[in-house]
């Protein structure tokens, strides 16, 4: 991203009046007229709040403040995605947005082992943490589970060594699978906003890439996220679903 400012889209503003609200806060109170600990003038949060353009590095401190991702809150041209970012949002735009996905902490125990807890899916995790992946599947088939982290780096965790099995039955399924070396995922690297997709598809997807069972994730270049684009829009009987959190400090 380039150092000029930013500004918060339409969608962007609307997730701020509610982060107000749900924090019993006013523009004012952001503000050094309204507080001694406020952020900027109150003519700058309210410009902020808006949509007018912002300087960057406080329009990443307000967002902080009100506890949001600040990439959920700006526009952004298109010209400022990166090639990478581009395929990306195009397969999570054929996708659907699913709340049958998610994360599920766990203890943390000898040796990085985890046992699981009962608990919702997570929306935000601490770095340090212990997760498990669960995807419920409503359709059999193969399935090919993509990370997008906060560091705009792709992964393919199915298949993998954690994965090894990607022909399932309906259901749920827990990654890291029974057999795989580890019973749980450390959640390390930096905060923002993650996102998890699933490519689930009747056949096994015909993808020179496709990592192997015994393979360590797969970091997924333009080149090979291409090859995924283009096999998903040429499949009617695949299903695509995403779902994403936050990971904080």
């Amino acid at each position: 991203m380039s150092s000029r400012s930013l500004n918060a889209s339409l969608k962007g503003q609307e997730i701020l009046r509610k982060a107000l609200e749900r924090q019993n806060l006013t523009q004012k109170s952001l503000s050094y007229e309204g507080s001694a600990d406020g952020i900027a003038a109150w003519c700058t949060i309210n410009r902020f709040f808006n949509g007018k353009p912002t300087q960057r590095q406080l329009f990443t401190k307000i967002c902080d403040e009100l506890k949001l991702d600040w990439q959920d809150i700006a526009a952004f041209p298109e010209e400022e995605l990166t090639p990478l970012d581009k395929i990306w949002l195009q397969l999570i735009q054929l996708g659907s947005p699913t709340e049958e996905m998610g994360l599920v902490l766990t203890k943390e125990e000898t040796l990085g082992w985890g046992t699981k807890l009962p608990s919702r899916y997570e929306k935000s995790v601490r770095i340090g943490s212990y997760i498990q992946v669960e995807v419920n599947l409503n359709m059999q088939g193969y399935l090919l589970l993509l990370l997008k982290d906060a560091s705009e780096e792709v992964s393919c965790f199915c298949p993998s060594c954690f994965a090894p099995q990607n022909k399932l039955e309906a259901g749920k399924i827990i990654l890291p699978q029974a057999d795989s070396p580890i019973t749980s995922f450390l959640i390390k690297g930096n905060p923002g906003k993650e996102q998890i997709l699933a490519v689930v598809t009747p056949k096994i997807p015909n993808l020179q890439w496709l990592p192997k069972p015994s393979d360590e994730p797969l970091t997924l270049n333009e080149d090979y996220l291409n090859t995924l684009l283009d096999y998903a829009n040429g499949n009617t009987e695949r299903q695509i679903l995403y779902t994403e959190y936050q990971v904080i400090k």
